[in-house]
């Protein structure tokens, strides 16, 4: 257990330099790897994003094109009445084009969420109009890095997505 005094440190950090280049390429060149590993080895109770206090989970989805699953690690908020499903946001770290996860996502919104040791069933769902703000109001008020990211984009909003529980199997569900 990392002691709250740490993780705070740890988070006022990352949002610090979130938005500068080169921690962008630290974090998609080591960090996603290492929480991907991190993520699917612990069933979504280990990773190092998570070390900060941030909520994490391993979002699978069916690559669009070859039919694999596609494994990506996502910062979420809990979403819904009951929280019982996960929004996240599609920020691709500010790059010009939507991440691929989304556009899976678009093609089959069927997927699954690894999370506390359970492999969840989930059906994406793209959020509009008061949902996709009220998300991006919430991402936005942890600090700067996801407007930078939007900012540098050069795209007028980002994909937010609502992963809700479904009774359907997921990918990779027995």
């Amino acid at each position: 257990m990392i002691p709250a005094r740490v993780r705070a440190f740890l988070w006022k950090s990352m949002v610090r330099l979130a938005p500068k280049q080169w921690f962008i390429a630290f974090m998609r060149g080591v960090m996603v790897p290492a929480d991907r590993f991190l993520l699917a080895r612990s069933r979504g109770r280990l990773s190092l994003g998570g070390t900060t206090g941030a909520k994490m989970i391993l979002l699978t989805t069916t690559g669009r094109r070859s039919g694999q699953p596609r494994a990506t690690p996502l910062f979420y908020k809990p979403h819904g009445p009951d929280d019982g499903s996960y929004a996240v946001v599609a920020s691709n770290f500010g790059r010009t084009s939507h991440p691929s996860w989304s556009d899976n996502l678009l093609v089959n919104a069927r997927a699954t969420v690894t999370t506390g040791n359970e492999v969840i069933p989930v059906t994406a769902r793209l959020l509009t109009g008061p949902e996709h703000d009220e998300v991006w109001t919430f991402f936005t008020s942890a600090g700067s890095s996801y407007q930078t990211y939007l900012d540098n984009s050069g795209r007028g909003n980002f994909r937010i997505f609502a992963l809700e529980r479904s009774t359907e199997k997921g990918i990779g569900s027995a």
